[in-house]
């Protein structure tokens, strides 16, 4: 397994049939989410970060039709809006999104562009409670970011973006303020996906082999800020942490070689509360997948 840059290498390598065959369709769901955010009344200015973002969907599926080489940046660029596009779709009701939803509507959503983003962590937001949903968990938008109602009342997830590794103690703190108003009970989600190195992606012969790099990767970060993390569950700041990491990958022994893999780690320690390990567990053991 390597990480690679793939700046130097041509894009269209990376694709095959079975990729080939959604091309249409994620520039169709990416034309849904502009039909979404005009439902609600968020505009996307013309030439704005957005607009240009979601274009990379309607540039890869035109290249393909006529046969046309494409560039890794669109390739991956339109890997993340197939992302977002879905992540907002299965959300399109979710009256606690307006906000997030201008959010991103106003920000820098390229993957590789590491200025601080107000869309981004909005996204990520989006992103989580749509999967907690896919896991079976009854969850919505609202304070401190998400609630989730798994059967023992609402259970608050405060989340974060990781911007640097400097500034992961301060992100702690500020979720572990926002958790506040709940006695602290609750889960800090923190996203790595602006720790991957720009530009590059995962080479490795199968998923497998992709989820557990980066699988190390969340675990490398944790070990890295263990202190921290320990820190706030024995202050009881928090019940324990959710850590996930999304890259691109390139995956050559699989049908569909190019990827946008999701890897996440839940974690809580031993010096944890009786009653806080209790409601981690139940968090965990909660969720359908």
């Amino acid at each position: 397994m390597t990480m690679q840059d793939i700046g130097r290498e041509n894009g269209k390598k990376f694709l095959s049939d079975v990729w080939t065959d959604t091309y249409r369709q994620v520039a169709s769901k990416a034309q849904f989410v502009k039909e979404i955010f005009a439902t609600r009344g968020v505009k996307i200015g013309t030439g704005s970060a957005l607009e240009r973002f979601l274009k990379q969907a309607d540039i890869l599926s035109q290249a393909w039709d006529e046969q046309r080489e494409v560039g890794p940046k669109v390739l991956l660029e339109a890997a993340h809006v197939n992302k977002l596009a879905d992540a907002i779709t299965d959300l399109s009701d979710e009256p606690g999104i307006q906000e997030a939803l201008k959010r991103i509507a106003g920000s820098v959503m390229q993957p590789d562009d590491r200025t601080l983003s107000q869309g981004k962590d909005a996204l990520w937001e989006i992103c989580l409670l749509a999967d907690f949903r896919k896991a079976g968990l009854r969850s919505w938008s609202a304070e401190p970011d998400i609630l989730v109602n798994y059967g023992a009342g609402d259970y608050p997830v405060a989340c974060k973006k990781i911007w640097s590794e400097p500034g992961v103690q301060s992100q702690v703190r500020k979720a572990g303020k926002q958790l506040r108003k709940f006695q602290n009970h609750g889960i800090i989600a923190l996203n790595l996906d602006d720790l991957v190195p720009a530009g590059h992606v995962i080479f490795d012969r199968d998923r497998e082999g992709a989820s557990d790099f980066l699988n190390s990767f969340n675990l490398a970060f944790k070990e890295r800020n263990r202190s921290v993390f320990d820190k706030a569950i024995v202050d009881k700041k928090c019940d324990g942490f959710l850590i996930s990491t999304s890259a691109a990958t390139v995956l050559l022994n699989e049908a569909q070689p190019f990827n946008l893999l999701t890897q996440r780690l839940l974690w809580n320690m031993s010096a944890a509360t009786p009653q806080s390990a209790k409601r981690f567990r139940d968090f965990f053991a909660a969720q359908k997948i």
